[in-house]
């Protein structure tokens, strides 16, 4: 009987308990995240223009038609919401030197129908002919493709396990083109953005990933027989879920991404803190569990980040800026905690700080991230620009570190990362990315740097190394 209450030696009460506590404490941290960013509490609702409720945006060819909007300096879009307390507000977004401005009017009932009306005379009077947005067609089908042919495939063939090479082959050639062909042909017909394209590879890989973690869950090995083939078809499910989400919740590829980022920040962070919560030298939970937490972990993040992006306006290369800061103080901080260690001596500091350090900076670097992308928009190439410029500084003060012989690895550690930001700032500010109406500003204290090498002789100094405004 005892055995039957037990698992690995561990009382299934007690286990229970740790999940219930472990999964609202991470409600908990959604919550607190949604409280930090600013989260008021109070909800409106978008809804059509028109009638048949097709129109929810009237752009700049489309606002000439309507009185209200006719002439409205730098109009980008304008948006419909229904309040909470019944009323109507139009949402105007105009561009002016280089800046999205938006402006909200209040609008009566008599104003809407009006509205209704010159929509319905400018439909009637407009060419009947169908204009898709393609401008993430190539994306869609190389990322389909490709992933088709890497992973899919050959998955697909280790699953059937044909009785000859010949056969294996030719399933694995048949599949890799039907990654391209069966997109092609479904998407005729249909928008196909950047949105669609990222939302597409991202529901891919995860619902990959997810759909491998549950076969191992189950004792099956994800890349044999029936959990080879399951886990295929959890990454087109994936696929096909990630590209019917850019439509039914209307995701642009900024939201999108940086959603997606949310979602994995919070698993990586739940696996952080059931590590925490084991007993390293009696261990009571194994892969199984991390795999599970890692799941319900993504899950809770996608759901905080829809909440948390409702209301930003989000430019493509917004996730870009959020996810780099992220990784940076999941780094930062760990390497403080070392330069507090003794790695001549043997660790004095426990692994579990250094998960905790890790944990803490992911969400200190993600918090000042969101605050970044909320005052300014990056465009892709220019978040990408500076993304090597982080990486081009990274190389630069560890390549100056070697040629200089130093050996230290908190030296050459602290090197990297610090050139990692340093390039990344310079860069945004050479290039004047984002467009805030202030600059960045980036200052480099030299006098600080030649201190933190003094610290190594256990010699005391403060002072900044680098000071920055965005």
């Amino acid at each position: 009987m005892t055995n039957d209450l037990m698992t690995n030696g561990f009382p299934i009460g007690l286990l229970i308990l740790l999940w219930i506590l472990l999964y609202l404490f991470m409600v908990f941290q959604t919550i607190a995240f949604m409280l930090i960013v600013g989260f008021d509490g109070h909800y409106e609702v978008q809804i059509p223009f028109d009638s048949a409720g097709k129109v929810y945006e009237i752009d700049s060819s489309r606002a000439e038609h309507i009185s209200i909007l006719a002439g409205y300096p730098g109009l980008q879009k304008a948006l419909l919401f229904l309040q909470p307390d019944s009323s109507f507000v139009i949402e105007v977004c105009s561009k002016k030197d280089g800046t999205i401005i938006k402006e909200r009017i209040p609008v009566q009932q008599g104003i809407l129908e009006q509205i209704k009306e010159e929509i319905s005379r400018a439909q009637q009077m407009e060419v009947k002919r169908i204009v898709y947005d393609r401008s993430g067609y190539k994306n869609f089908l190389f990322n389909s493709f490709v992933f088709s042919y890497a992973i899919q495939a050959p998955l697909l063939a280790w699953s059937i396990q044909p009785d000859d090479f010949r056969t294996g082959l030719a399933i694995y050639m048949l599949s890799s083109a039907s990654g391209f062909i069966i997109p092609l042909l479904l998407t005729k017909n249909c928008d196909v953005t950047k949105a669609h394209a990222s939302m597409f590879a991202f529901g891919g890989i995860h619902g990959l990933y997810i759909a491998g973690a549950l076969s191992t869950i189950a004792d099956i090995n994800f890349y044999e027989d029936a959990g080879a083939f399951f886990t295929v078809g959890g990454s087109v499910i994936g696929e096909v879920l990630g590209f019917q989400s850019v439509n039914r919740y209307h995701l642009s590829m900024g939201r999108g991404d940086l959603i997606g980022l949310i979602g994995d920040f919070t698993g990586i962070g739940a696996v952080g803190l059931l590590r925490l919560s084991d007993d390293w030298d009696n261990e009571r939970f194994n892969y199984k569990h991390y795999l599970a937490t890692s799941i319900a972990g993504f899950g809770v993040g996608l759901a905080g980040g829809a909440v948390i992006t409702r209301k930003l306006d989000l430019a493509d290369g917004d996730p870009i800026i959020f996810g780099h800061c992220g990784i940076i103080g999941a780094g930062l901080l760990p390497l403080i905690v070392y330069w507090f260690d003794d790695e001549y001596a043997g660790s004095r500091i426990s692994g579990k700080v250094y998960i905790s350090a890790g944990i803490a900076g992911l969400g200190l670097g993600s918090t000042l991230g969101y605050n970044i992308v909320k005052k300014r928009n990056f465009t892709e190439g220019n978040a990408n620009i500076i993304t090597l410029g982080g990486v081009a500084g990274a190389l630069t003060g560890l390549g100056l570190v070697y040629l200089a012989g130093v050996e230290n690895q908190k030296v050459q550690h602290t090197t990297l990362l610090l050139g990692d930001i340093v390039g990344a700032l310079a860069t945004s500010s050479f290039i004047k990315a984002g467009n805030a109406e202030g600059e960045s500003q980036i200052r480099l204290h030299p006098e600080s740097i030649v201190c933190l090498g003094l610290s190594t002789l256990h010699i005391p100094s403060r002072g900044p190394i680098i000071s920055f405004n965005f």
